[in-house]
């Protein structure tokens, strides 16, 4: 019996985690600032530009890398404070990396005296993809990109759900009653103009089973009829009998009406939750979902499984997507994989570098080569490597010229700009003169 109640208490936290916790997020433990930037390291990076995100170097915890107006890298410091640096933006040149005219302020001090400082999550939306959005789980505020003034914000009660995603003219946030992410009554989806801030609830959810649940943001998607769909999973958990379910749903935006439910039911221990990050599109009508520890193939119309794949662990990344295949990293150790998003099979496996992500790392293609950041083999040292998409084997790895890179990576394909993450700056580097002889 005592053994029972310490797996559900170990399942309970687990699956908190995972959607953003039950409780407020807390902040990373204080410690003492390093001094500004470390000792230097050899290269063979051909670095163009070297932007530090604080004036003074701190270091600090960053999202990934977004683009505003095809030419600015906007780059956002997460959770709460750290080093006492409140939370913010910067707005560099993607050319140049320097500041944007109406954002050279040290980045931070973006929120009220009154609200919090939070910051969970940076979305680049609008027409001309000049408005930044920002979110902290009790508010979505939107900033012009060309003066950072604030246009509007948007007060929630806390949601307990970590992120949102946004389409076009629209971004989409999720929550319940309050107090939490998982719900024992309803959730909702709701729709937010981005140019008003004006909140629109779309489709509500009802507790069922006695299973506890959130609804996770969606993705949006035009058909051949002209009809946007939205794609969207739940996290469902009951605590009672260590049960969990991962749903997956599609809502026709423009009729107004659901078009297909798949309920998955699952061992919670092994598969506690669906993804955060939303279902996304690929070729022959197919729909892409992960998992805690397996990643499906839905199909879009109807879905019916096409195929699942076991022992796809998630590693907090998204999968990254390009001509067919699937690029995953998964588990701990780390085996970098790629699959045939068609079938799930494997294409290759590469367990030998251990690409861990650096907290989010998003990674990035160029050229047939795909880009990321990672812990290291065996050690704490943090490098950018450099992979063969064809073959999975490593061509190269730098640590950079101050011995680290985390966070996630971002690839002009126009110029073959790499930007990437030091930990106290954002580093261009030109892959097309990488790496140095």
């Amino acid at each position: 019996m005592i053994m029972k109640k310490i797996l559900i208490a170990i399942v309970y936290f687990q699956i908190c985690f995972m959607v953003g916790s039950c409780q407020k997020l807390p902040p990373l433990p204080p410690v003492t600032p390093p001094p500004p930037f470390p000792k230097t390291y050899p290269t063979h990076l051909e670095i163009l530009w070297n932007a530090p995100f604080h004036s003074d170097s701190t270091e600090d915890f960053f999202w990934d890398y977004t683009v505003a107006n095809n030419q600015y890298l906007v780059l956002a410091n997460i959770y709460d404070k750290i080093y006492g640096k409140p939370r913010g933006i910067g707005v560099y040149n993607m050319q140049t990396g320097e500041r944007h005219s109406a954002w050279q302020n040290d980045p931070g001090g973006i929120f009220g005296v009154s609200e919090r400082e939070d910051l969970m999550d940076c979305k680049i939306v609008g027409k001309n993809k000049d408005i930044i959005l920002i979110y902290n789980q009790f508010g979505l505020f939107a900033y012009s990109l060309h003066n950072g003034q604030r246009l509007w914000n948007l007060n929630l009660s806390y949601t307990g759900i970590p992120h949102i995603s946004a389409e076009g003219d629209n971004a989409f946030i999720c929550y319940g009653p309050g107090g939490g992410a998982f719900s024992k009554s309803w959730h909702r989806l709701a729709m937010v103009d981005v140019y008003s801030g004006k909140k629109r609830d779309i489709v509500q959810l009802e507790i069922e089973d006695n299973f506890e649940f959130s609804i996770n943001p969606p993705s949006a998607y035009v058909n051949s009829a002209g009809d946007t769909l939205l794609f969207f999973t739940t996290d469902c958990g009951n605590f009672e009998t260590i049960q969990g379910r991962g749903n997956a749903y599609c809502y026709n935006l423009t009729k107004k009406e659901m078009i297909w439910i798949n309920k998955q039911s699952t061992d919670i221990e092994r598969n506690a939750s669906a993804s955060h990050s939303p279902p996304f599109v690929i070729e022959n009508d197919k729909l892409i979902i992960t998992g805690r520890s397996m990643i499906y193939c839905l199909n879009l119309h109807t879905g019916e499984l096409v195929w699942e794949k076991e022992d796809v662990w998630s590693t907090g990344c998204n999968p990254l997507y390009h001509e067919g295949k699937l690029y995953i990293r998964s588990g701990n150790p780390c085996t970098l994989l790629c699959l045939d998003a068609q079938t799930g099979q494997t294409v290759w496996a590469n367990p030998t570098i251990n690409p861990i992500p650096v907290f989010h790392g998003a990674m990035a293609f160029y050229k047939d080569k795909l880009y990321f950041s990672a812990s290291g083999r065996n050690d704490a040292t943090y490098r950018l490597v450099c992979v063969d998409m064809r073959t999975g084997q490593e061509l190269w790895s730098d640590r950079g010229p101050y011995g680290k890179f985390a966070f996630g990576v971002l690839i002009d394909q126009k110029t073959g700009y790499l930007y990437c993450n030091t930990g106290w700056s954002t580093l261009c580097v030109d892959l097309n003169k990488t790496p140095k002889k």
